[in-house]
């Protein structure tokens, strides 16, 4: 399959010791290469190296994009973020995507040690940077936080600029997307963000004169006959995400209509930690933020989703293996896509 006839699918490649080996990750990503999916993102936070993962993908794979998401915008500089997006893209013929965000202070002060402030301007200004960088600018830039100047990369990047995708979950971030990114890949949000995203994007980038960021979720796939055998994996990634009082995700949940449902798992979360949040969470409020059930339900699914409004959808990887992979991922998509 050609680059202008691949599929609006992605693959998100968490990788969990428990879960898959790396030698299989691999193979599942070049399954995804060969089936025609457009994209692969690499998560990065507490374990292995993104780059380094983006690097080896980028190495095994032949047509397939892959996207580094998300890096936080301040455990690398920006000049580090730049001149790393510029390689990678050099280095696979134009296939890299630069994912970016403002991260927690959980991941920024807990894991790097480094001050969690004023994150939706770091990004600004990084996102700023980086097109100065790759357009090899040695202009001054005096920015809240980065000046810099006198100094421009010391090579020509193969294209003018790398896509960057913004992980925003809330609507400042989202308006700072809709200004300055290439497209829109919030996780862990229900169907309804997608519509929401997609009104306020258009309206912030009309009023700018700049095309609407492309739209692409991420979506947990559970694939099961039996839904209940697979809604407590989608619950747990739920729990973690939306327990603490906080919480980013459980914010955005909450003004889309899901109040009692965030209070709720907060609430049992405070009494009995992520287990007793677990029995908290209904099956209704899991199955829409998840994709499970059958092959053919969660073909159904996708396809509902795509006429929600999304221009790509980012999913889970569903199994550990390139054997089980298989049948899923060629099964799931809709028919219209095909």
């Amino acid at each position: 399959m050609t680059e202008g006839t691949r599929l609006p699918l992605g693959l998100n490649l968490g990788l969990w010791d428990r879960m898959c080996s790396w030698q299989e990750t691999l193979e599942i990503a070049r399954l995804a290469d060969e089936l025609g999916y457009d994209c692969l993102l690499i998560p990065e936070s507490f374990g292995r190296d993104g780059v380094t993962l983006c690097d080896r993908l980028l190495a095994a794979t032949e047509n397939i994009k892959v996207c580094l998401g998300i890096a936080n915008v301040f455990s690398r500089s920006p000049a580090v973020l730049a001149s790393t997006a510029a390689t990678l893209d050099e280095m696979s013929n134009g296939r890299f995507i630069l994912g970016l965000g403002g991260s927690t202070p959980n991941l920024v002060e807990g894991w790097h040690g480094l001050r969690f402030s004023k994150p939706l301007q770091r990004t600004s200004e990084t996102i700023d940077l980086c097109h100065k960088i790759w357009a090899r600018d040695r202009s001054p830039y005096d920015g809240e936080i980065f000046q810099t100047g006198g100094v421009k990369l010391a090579f020509q990047p193969v294209r003018d600029a790398v896509p960057i995708w913004h992980g925003a979950v809330l609507e400042k971030g989202l308006r700072l997307c809709a200004q300055k990114a290439d497209a829109w890949i919030p996780a862990n949000l229900p169907e309804k963000a997608i519509a929401w995203g997609a009104e306020l994007l258009q309206k912030e980038a009309s009023a700018l004169g700049r095309p609407r960021p492309l739209i692409a979720p991420t979506f947990q796939l559970a694939v099961h006959e039996d839904r209940s055998q697979v809604l407590p994996l989608v619950k747990f990634g739920i729990a973690i995400y939306f327990s603490q009082a906080n919480s980013p995700y459980a914010k955005a949940a909450a003004a889309l209509g899901y109040q009692e449902d965030v209070q709720s798992i907060q609430a049992a979360y405070r009494q009995g930690g992520t287990e007793l949040a677990l029995s908290a969470i209904s099956d209704e409020f899991a199955q829409t933020i998840g994709i499970v059930g059958s092959i053919e339900q969660c073909q159904t699914r996708i396809a509902d989703l795509f006429n929600a409004g999304a221009d790509r959808l980012i999913l889970t990887m569903p199994a550990a293996s390139r054997a089980e992979c298989e049948p899923i991922l060629e099964g799931i998509v809709p028919d219209g896509l095909q």
